[in-house]
């Protein structure tokens, strides 16, 4: 009988002491910190055949940049790029930031040459 009493005590023990909470701080968000803030042209009136400089202002982790634009030509890569186009008209220009942790977001400027 002493054997089964202290064999039910053993197994309470156990039972309490697997049940036990405990507190850990919880794990920061992946890609908490990524931000895309600003995308700026230098000049948003261009004549034809001019160069502006587009710059997107964006916080994280491995960030990549991919640009786009209705019409006209991308010079260089990265943050801060080069654009220019060859005949007068209104135009859009994109930039999509993604971070390692696939969050991305795109911003827009217009660009109109004369």
């Amino acid at each position: 009988m002493r054997k089964a009493i202290a064999f039910i005590c053993l197994i309470t023990i156990v039972i309490f002491a697997s049940c036990k909470k405990t507190q850990t701080d919880p794990e920061p968000t992946a890609g908490s910190n990524f931000q895309f803030t600003s995308l700026v042209a230098a000049d948003t009136v261009l004549k034809v055949n001019d160069i502006t400089t587009i710059t997107a202002q964006a916080t994280g982790d491995g960030l990549t940049y991919k640009w786009t634009a209705s019409y006209g030509t991308f010079i260089g890569s990265g943050a801060t790029v080069q654009w220019t186009v060859c005949h007068s008209d209104r135009f859009t220009i994109n930039c999509e930031v993604t971070d390692e942790n696939n969050h991305s977001e795109t911003k827009s400027v217009i660009v109109r040459t004369q």
